[in-house]
């Protein structure tokens, strides 16, 4: 099981579906392609936890590809583990660290300081407005005096750690689970057989 895994790891893709959807092949999650889609539509790029939580639970994107709204998003997940803490290069431990160590092969910064330069990803990198900066995720922890304290991931230096609390503001890519509706073939091709249609007709009336 573990070696059909890795396996799969090795052919990694991220597959632009257009519209602004980006889909990981192997978490098979669908990511929005502006990784900072709040700033973009609000003006707001980062917000306390709970305000990130709530704007991702109500937010409704339209897919112009596929002339649909999609409503089913969410903060990313972590595995609410103390082995999760720090960098793990891996990317097992969360989504957020999948995508930075294995989808976008960025190195970890462990001198953690801001004024080194920002990451180079050596992969195909589709997103837009990455920013390095802190990302929320949507896991809490289990430190039982801090019950607000959230998984989040820094992708200045790789770094998984936990927020401070409700007044940290950070940032947020909203991700959902599975793939978004590709077309048939057969609604390709009757597709195609309606748009040709329609260009003979108007042939046909010139």
């Amino acid at each position: 099981m573990l070696a059909t895994f890795f396996t799969s790891l090795s052919h990694a893709e991220l597959i632009d579906r257009g519209g602004g959807l980006i889909y990981d092949d192997v978490l098979d999650v669908t990511w929005l392609q502006d990784a900072s889609y709040s700033g973009t539509s609000t003006g707001i790029d980062r917000r306390t936890q709970s305000d990130a939580a709530q704007w991702v639970d109500d937010l409704v994107y339209y897919d112009s590809v596929r002339d649909q709204y999609i409503s089913d998003w969410r903060l990313p997940s972590t595995f609410n583990d103390p082995s999760s803490w720090g960098f793990d290069e891996t990317g097992m431990s969360s989504e957020l660290a999948f995508m930075y160590y294995v989808n976008l092969g960025y190195a970890a910064n462990s001198s953690l300081s801001p004024s080194d330069p920002a990451p180079t990803s050596i992969n195909y990198n589709p997103f837009q407005n990455l920013t390095y900066r802190g990302y929320w995720s949507g896991t809490l922890t289990d430190n039982p005096n801090r019950p607000d304290q959230v998984w989040s991931f820094h992708f200045h230096f790789g770094y998984q750690t936990f927020g401070g609390g409700e007044g940290d503001k950070m940032r947020i890519w909203a991700v959902r689970d599975g793939d978004v509706a590709v077309p048939e073939p057969g609604t390709l091709a009757l597709l195609g057989l309606g748009l040709a249609g329609l260009g003979f007709s108007r042939r046909k009336k010139v």
